[in-house]
């Protein structure tokens, strides 16, 4: 008699710990930020906030800060393969711990943590670096250099190669006429003044951007499309 109370109440123990175990696991994971957990994000349009809310739940990108988004803020090149790998669902070896390039090393304690990302990217052919071998992961991603992925990750580059170019100076020869494809395509996108090619894309204009290009390409992006047509 006295055997079965000892394992009764060993069970109740057992039972209790474990589930003391699996509440303490639930309640140290870190709940997922949202807008209203940004202060740049305060005046941010309705649809935007939205889009932005989307994308943080799904882990695919993520705050500069705790208290700071960065919505005008610049985005690493080895930053933007990580959340294109990851938001188009790419095939990625968590594994590899060495690059195609040669500026790429799993020795890099800012950037070695991307070296699966950038390799998926590579593979998907969406980039191929930005020559002799090397793929600039702490570069700041140019807008032009934006346009380029978005195309090649619709497999596109054949009607960019049938568009005209846009008449602007500030974009490289070599990206014209991938910026014209990519203006046709994401209007919302456009200004009135030149499109400043060279210079770093901000974060929102990523954002926007593959947020079009997940829910056209796969349909995997976060964002439903009523809040697409919201825009």
């Amino acid at each position: 008699m006295w055997r079965q109370a000892i394992l009764v109440f060993l069970c109740l123990v057992l039972s209790c710990t474990t589930g003391y175990k699996a509440t303490y696991a639930a309640q140290s994971q870190p709940k997922p930020k949202t807008s209203a957990d940004f202060s740049d994000l305060k005046d941010m349009d309705a649809a935007i906030k939205v889009k932005i809310d989307s994308w943080l739940a799904k882990g695919y990108i993520e705050g500069i800060s705790e208290e700071q988004f960065g919505v005008n803020e610049p985005i690493s090149r080895a930053e933007f393969a990580k959340i294109i790998a990851l938001s188009l669902r790419l095939k990625i070896d968590p594994t590899l711990n060495t690059s195609s390039f040669n500026d790429v090393s799993v020795k890099d304690s800012v950037y070695g943590y991307a070296i699966p990302y950038i390799e998926a990217v590579r593979r998907a052919n969406i980039t191929d670096g930005i020559g002799n071998n090397q793929f600039n992961p702490d570069g700041m991603l140019t807008r032009e250099q934006l346009a380029i992925f978005v195309i090649r990750g619709l497999n596109k580059d054949a009607d960019a190669g049938e568009t005209m170019g846009v008449a602007d100076e500030t974009v490289s020869p070599y990206a014209k006429q991938y910026v014209a494809l990519f203006m046709n395509l994401l209007p919302f996108l456009r200004s009135d003044g030149s499109f400043n090619g060279t210079l770093p894309a901000n974060r929102r204009m990523l954002l926007l951007s593959l947020d079009y290009l997940t829910i056209t390409i796969c349909g995997c992006g976060p964002s439903t499309k009523q809040v697409e047509n919201s825009m």
